[in-house]
Parts: C-alpha cells; sequence; structure tokens
C-alpha cells in the first residue's frame, strides 16, 4: 500500500479502516525495512492527533503496538522477546549500544501524544521526544538503548514505569517529568547528564518557530493533590533570568522510586525533584557533579569515581550529598572513594528518610540542637528541613483533623515541627542562638500554618508553594551579609505574568514585606478577604490581590472603584484585558488600565516623562492615570 494512501486513511476512515490501514504500514514496513522511519513519523503524526472520533482507543493501542514492531526490526535486536527472558540484560548485542548515528535507530516524535500501555523493552531508539506526553497505563522501556538524546520533560506517567537496565549514550532529559505510581531505573546507565531537574526549553529569541510552537502547546494539566497550579514556566529565553540552579519544579516522584546500581557518567542532577517516599540510590556509581540534596536518599555502597574526583576541581562547591552523607577520604584500589554516612552528624542518622513519622519528629529535634551548637551546620540543616517539606503529601491535608489516620496526623505534626525549626531559630529575641544568613529553599513546597512573622532570613524560595491555614510573614526581613541573587524573597518566579506563583488557601498577612519585589501581587488567593498586605490602604491593596482570583472584570473594576477616595480617577480607571500586538497576541495583559482604552496604567508608570507620550488620552485621564498610579504606590508603601 502507498504510504500517501494510508496516511489518508488514518486521518479520514472509520475505526476499520484506521485499524486496516495500521496492518497495511505493519505489513509495508516487514516488506521494505527502508521504510521503517518513513511509517513511523506517520504514526507519531497519527499518535499526536487529539484522541476521539477520529482516533477511536483500540486504532491508538495498535499504533503503539506498530511503533515496537518497527524499534524491534533493529537488525541486532530482531524480535527478542521484551520481557528478557533470557535472564540476563538482553545479552552482549543488546547491552552494546549504537552510535548517535545508526541509521538502524528508529527516531520517535511523540510530544503531547496520549499513550496507553507502551512496552518498548529492549528496543534501540535514536532521537525520542516524549515532552508533554501523557502516559495513560504502565510504561516499560526495560533495556531500551537511547542512542542520541532522550526527551521526557514535562511528561506524566499514570502508572508503573519500568527503565530498568536501560542505557542512555546521550542527554536524558526528565525536567518537571510527574510520576504518579513506581518508577524503576535500577541498573540504568547515563553515558551523558542525567537531567532530573526543572522543566523549561532554552529557546533563543529569533527563533520565530520555536516559540510560536511552545506559545500553542497546552502542557498538561497540573492536578496534584494538594496543589494548585504553580503555572511553571514551559521555556525561558537562552541567557535570561534563570541559572540553571533556579526556575521550575524538578521531577516528581509521587510514590517509591529506585536508581539502584545506576551509573551517572556525568552530571546526575536532582535540584528541585521531589520524592514522595524513601528513594535507594545504593551501589550507584557517579563520575560526574552531583546535586542530590533529598533527605529522603539512601546512597549505601555508592561510589565516586577516581575521574569525578580529578574534575572536582572544576566545581569549586564541590558535591552536594544529602545531609547526613559524605564522601570517605580512604580510597579504594581504583581511586574511587565510597559515599559513606557522616560520622560527625551523630547521633543524627537519616531519621528524615525513615518512613516513621514519629522518627522523622525525632530527627528533627536532633537537628535542632546540632545546629544551635554549630553555626556551620545551620544552612545545610535548613537545606535539608526545607527538601522534606517539599515532600508531596499523600493526603488531603483539608479533611477534618478528626477524620486524620494516627499516621496522616502525626506527619502533620511532624511538617510543623520541621517548620518550626526554620522559623523559631531565624526569629531573633527566643532563648536560643540565632541563625543568621540562612535561605529557605521552599520551592514547590506543602505549608501549614507557617509562621514568619519577624524572622530575619538571607532569602526566602516560595516560588509555586501551596500556603495552608494562616500564614504570616509579617514583619520578616530579607537580606543579610551573604550576596544573593536577584529579590531576597520570592513567591514567584521572576519572568513575568503568574509563572511559579504561589498559592494561598487561608488568612495571610504580608504585612512589611516589599510585595512590589516578591512577586506576591502575581499570587492566587482562595480568600482574598482575609488578604492583609503592607501599607495603609489595605482594602485598595485586597481588591488587587483578589483579581488574581479569575474574577469579572466588571465587579474588580466596581470594587476599586468604591475603595478610591478620588472619584475623578474612579471615573477614568477601569480593570479590565489589554490585546497584545498583532505579532504577539499571546502578550495580553489584565490588570488596571486608563477607561476606554488599551494603556495599562504599569505602562502609563514607566512613562510619567510626559502626557505626550500618550497623545490619545486627554488631560483629565492623564491626571487619574498618575493619581492612581500614585495612589497604588501610597497603598504599598510600609506603615
Amino acid at each position: 500500500m502507498d504510504a500517501r494512501l494510508t496516511t489518508r486513511l488514518l486521518a479520514d476512515g472509520d475505526v476499520a479502516a484506521h485499524r486496516a490501514a495500521l496492518q497495511e504500514l505493519e505489513a509495508l514496513a516487514r516488506e521494505h525495512p527502508e521504510q521503517r522511519q518513513p511509517i513511523a513519523d506517520v504514526v507519531c503524526r497519527y499518535l499526536r492527533e487529539p484522541a476521539g472520533p477520529a482516533r477511536p482507543a483500540a486504532a491508538g493501542q495498535q499504533a503503539v503496538a506498530l511503533l515496537t514492531v518497527l524499534a524491534r526490526q533493529h537488525p541486532d535486536v530482531g524480535d527478542r522477546p521484551a520481557d528478557g527472558a533470557d535472564g540476563a540484560d538482553g545479552g552482549d548485542a543488546a547491552d552494546s549500544a549504537c552510535d548517535a548515528g545508526c541509521e538502524h535507530c528508529l527516531n520517535l516524535e511523540l510530544d503531547t501524544a496520549v499513550l496507553p500501555d507502551v512496552d518498548f523493552g529492549g528496543c534501540r531508539l535514536g532521537d525520542v521526544s516524549f515532552t508533554d506526553t501523557h502516559f495513560r497505563g504502565a510504561s516499560v522501556f526495560a533495556r531500551t538503548r537511547f542512542a542520541n538524546t532522550a526527551l521526557f520533560q514535562r511528561s506524566v506517567f499514570e502508572g508503573d514505569a519500568s527503565f530498568a537496565g536501560a542505557r542512555f549514550n546521550r542527554e536524558a532529559d526528565f525536567g518537571r517529568t510527574r510520576f504518579r505510581a513506581d518508577a524503576d531505573f535500577s541498573r540504568v546507565r547515563f553515558q551523558s547528564i542525567a537531567w532530573f531537574g526543572r522543566g523549561e526549553e532554552l529557546l533563543n529569541e529569533d527563533d520565530e518557530e520555536a516559540c510560536d510552537e511552545i506559545e500553542s502547546r497546552q502542557p498538561l494539566a497540573w492536578d496534584e493533590l494538594n496543589e494548585d497550579d504553580p503555572q511553571w514556566p514551559m521555556a525561558k529565553l537562552v541567557d535570561d533570568y534563570q541559572s540553571w540552579e533556579e526556575g521550575g519544579d524538578g521531577t516528581r516522584f509521587n510514590h517509591g522510586v529506585s536508581f539502584a546500581d545506576a551509573t551517572f557518567a556525568m552530571e546526575a542532577w536532582f535540584w528541585k525533584a521531589r520524592f514522595g517516599s524513601a528513594v535507594s540510590f545504593q551501589r550507584c556509581e557517579f563520575g560526574g557533579r552531583v546535586n542530590l540534596i533529598q533527605p529522603a536518599v539512601d546512597l549505601t555502597g555508592a561510589r565516586l569515581t577516581a575521574d569525578a574526583r580529578a574534575r572536582g576541581q572544576e566545581w569549586p562547591e564541590g558535591q552536594d550529598w544529602p545531609l547526613g552523607w559524605a564522601t570517605a577520604s580512604d580510597l579504594e584500589d581504583d581511586g574511587a572513594a565510597l559515599v559513606v554516612l557522616d560520622e560527625s552528624l551523630r547521633p543524627y542518622h537519616r531519621h528524615l528518610a525513615d518512613p516513621d513519622p514519629e522518627v522523622r519528629l525525632a530527627g528533627l529535634h536532633i537537628l535542632g540542637e546540632l545546629g544551635d551548637a554549630d553555626a556551620d551546620l545551620r544552612e545545610r540543616i535548613a537545606d535539608a528541613v526545607c527538601g522534606y517539606l517539599r515532600t508531596p503529601l499523600a493526603f488531603d491535608v483539608t479533611i477534618d483533623v478528626f477524620d486524620l489516620t494516627p499516621t496522616q496526623f502525626a506527619e502533620l505534626r511532624a511538617r510543623r515541627a520541621a517548620q518550626r525549626l526554620l522559623t523559631d531559630r531565624t526569629r531573633p529575641g527566643t532563648d536560643r542562638p540565632l541563625w543568621e544568613n540562612i535561605d529557605l529553599q521552599l520551592s514547590g513546597a506543602t505549608l501549614i500554618g507557617f509562621d514568619a512573622g519577624g524572622c530575619r532570613l538571607a532569602s526566602g524560595d516560595f516560588a509555586g508553594a501551596q500556603f495552608y491555614g494562616t500564614t504570616t510573614f509579617a514583619g520578616a526581613t530579607f537580606g543579610g551579609e551573604k550576596p544573593t541573587y536577584g529579590t531576597e524573597i520570592m513567591f514567584a518566579l521572576a519572568s513575568g505574568g503568574q509563572q511559579g506563583r504561589a498559592t494561598f488557601y487561608g488568612p495571610a498577612d504580608f504585612t512589611g514585606v516589599p510585595i512590589g519585589r516578591s512577586g506576591l501581587i502575581r499570587c492566587r488567593f482562595h480568600t482574598d478577604g482575609a488578604v492583609r498586605a503592607s501599607g495603609t490602604d489595605q482594602d485598595l491593596i485586597r481588591v488587587l490581590l483578589a483579581a488574581r482570583l479569575d474574577a469579572e472584570p466588571t465587579q474588580v473594576t466596581a470594587e476599586f472603584r468604591r475603595v478610591l477616595r478620588s472619584d475623578a480617577i474612579a471615573r477614568n480607571v477601569e480593570y479590565g484585558l489589554v490585546p497584545g500586538p498583532p505579532d504577539a497576541p499571546w502578550e495580553a495583559r489584565t490588570g488596571l488600565k486608563v477607561s476606554g482604552t488599551d494603556v495599562l496604567l504599569a505602562d502609563v508608570a514607566g512613562r510619567l516623562d510626559g502626557a505626550d507620550r500618550f497623545p490619545e488620552l486627554s488631560a483629565e485621564q492623564w491626571e487619574a492615570a498618575t493619581g492612581a498610579v500614585r495612589a497604588l504606590l501610597e497603598a504599598l508603601e510600609a506603615d
């Protein structure tokens, strides 16, 4: 069958025609192996189409199975069983990776596709892109060889995912991937960087096609338990606001995960990754820079290779191990160094990795005493406690306290104790030593009754955090002796819009906090009437913060005009949408604007050097705009 005819059938036929066309494609591939890649491209395009009448579910499953058949037609793989029935890791042939230019390795582009149970076990793949892909059932990539770059950015795995024994020859990117069931990366070999950090794509400003594609893409819904959508960014411009340690959330593992016996030849990057339970890195081999500070990690038997040690001078900050682990000073025969328990932290013994919340509670008490006694440990302890608070919660924190199980109640008790450890020791005036110049890395954390009132901190990253109960930052100060990068306190990413925004589900007090620099105005408040911000005009601030709740512009305008003291301003200022320019319609903005125009007050504030910049405004409108800006700025001043 002609491939063009098959493409038409897949696009326009009924269920029977779809299935018949896929069968014809499979027969065509067996008869003409040189057509494997074009046929795979057709099938990938088919799977990227939205599911519905044009693509029946059964045909979607058949299409995924066809891709598996095509991948297993690699000459050195043949029809080897996917389940590894030979009891080994696939044999010598499967263990030898293909070069980057291997003409037999199948390229797959399945961005945004919705895939049922997939089984690419034992296959050899070339360039693969599963960005924003939704894996609906179990997913098997066990012993799969990825010859080229493997992209899984922002994908979601609903069922168990197995990459056991897989080999990644080039970059493996799992930035912001969400694993909602168990994940198995045991015995995986990462020959290049293993990226489990943020999930943004890097774009060049002049790459219009890529920018347009990102703007049109709809990411998978962020419907995680206890979390409103933080609206993490999907892309950033090269050399823009973030360094590679900052930005959006990392990979999220909701349940069990194992990297036991894995090999990391280069960087193992888990900055801002979140583990819902204990995670095994036992007997791993690290050959490059490691960033793995999450307290739930078990590194028993792990090694840092001689090459990594030799290149260590390239990283003056050293390796980032979880609190309680260190690199042994005694070397093995091959020059490698074991990763061992840090005896200097006794009596702390990985308490925060224990599944029993009562043990974690005892560990928090020990860590507090260790930090009180040794100032050099305080930042590391704070990082570990923040890592614990960033652990996803497996139950609804809003249910009635009497409906909690004893284990859930103990978990909330431990988390509140962790919060108090961070705040009580950074608040002057207590009978404990003051922990000074502490950074709080609480991006994406779930915080309950968080009280940082009066605390003195170097910086606080609360981008994407979820605040439950009563929250207060009243009187807190940020900034200290250590140099900081950007804003000292951050409730949303410094990228504009509402990217990485925090969410508040209860009363919140920000009196004294520099709102304009913190991104607080971009956050989401579910109880806007209980918000106290800095300044003297609390009602005005409440109205502006409430506008973040997707309120009707007419309602916001009416409420805003009610609390203003000036009738002239009220007549000429409204809340509404200002469209973006014709060549960038996605740059539309919603906010206060001059009535009947598309002029935002924020733009007016940036050009207060003369009304001639906006000839469409009357003298009264100009005075109203500048008066409103002055009122807003005065409302944001501290008492």
